[in-house]
């Protein structure tokens, strides 16, 4: 019991355990300012204690029978036919917030190319690590299904996701920013109850998922490559309409500069 306390309290502060406050921002050109850029980055190892502390409680979990009792107690809460297609969704949510963020003006660090090239990255490097650990180790998943359960790919996929999005809000929507994380464990969550998973997977998911997300943020690769970038001018789009109405003409002047 000592250890499932340990547990919880670990998982929770996936949430909180992320918050910083040193940023270091693109100048984006978006019809709002973009956030102050500093010039001191952020200390990587600051943002690795979280997910390396899942991942040790993930292995400690897999070396004894604690595991089993973990199962047990989670699959008590359902019932034995309980299953649900919801997590396979689920993990999508932070990413339709962020890009809906992105449209209706909120400043983020990046441009939305830019999310999109980290977001990539994340992914292709959480999802090797994620099918190398899976088919290397052969652990068998908890419903005596296939020999493929250890991580949890869905676990991975949906913190990858919770953790572009808070990186990208946690400066101007920190509240807003963090609710992603709340379908991401959600996603974990799900996982076990439908007997899919057991629990040190998800955790060990989890942690690989936060950690090279982050990994890709600070090494920030093709940061500058934009092939969509006008390199003729750094300038942003300018529209300006002036409106006149008189009494036999009803018009206005349009003018744009790029």
């Amino acid at each position: 019991m000592k250890k499932l306390t340990i547990l919880f309290l670990l998982f929770g502060s996936v949430v909180f355990g992320q918050i910083d406050t040193t940023v270091q921002v693109d100048p984006v050109y978006y019809p709002f300012d973009p956030l102050p850029k500093e010039v001191k980055k952020p200390n990587f190892f600051s943002k690795a204690w979280v997910p390396v502390g899942l991942a040790v409680i993930s292995i400690d979990l897999m070396l004894d029978s604690s595991k089993y009792e973990l199962q047990k107690l989670a699959r008590s809460m359902v019932a034995d036919t309980f299953r649900t297609h919801v997590d396979d969704w689920l993990l999508y949510a932070p990413l339709a917030m962020m890009y809906g963020a992105d449209l209706a003006g909120i400043p983020s660090k990046n441009t939305p190319w830019n999310q999109t090239k980290f977001l990539f990255f994340s992914e292709v490097i959480s999802t090797g690590i994620v099918w190398g650990l899976k088919y290397g180790l052969k652990i068998q998943r908890p419903n005596n299904g296939s020999f493929n359960s250890y991580p949890s790919g869905h676990t991975s996929q949906a913190f990858v996701h919770g953790q572009t999005f808070y990186n990208e809000f946690r400066e101007t929507a920190p509240v807003f920013a963090s609710t992603g994380y709340l379908f991401s464990i959600a996603t974990g969550a799900l996982r076990v109850l439908n007997n899919r998973h057991w629990v040190p997977d998800v955790l060990l998911g989890a942690g690989i998922g936060i950690l090279v997300t982050n990994f890709v943020y600070h090494i920030e690769p093709f940061k500058d490559w934009n092939p969509f970038k006008n390199k003729k001018t750094t300038q942003r789009l300018d529209i300006q309409f002036m409106p006149s109405i008189q009494t036999d003409y009803i018009g206005g002047n349009l003018h744009i500069r790029l």
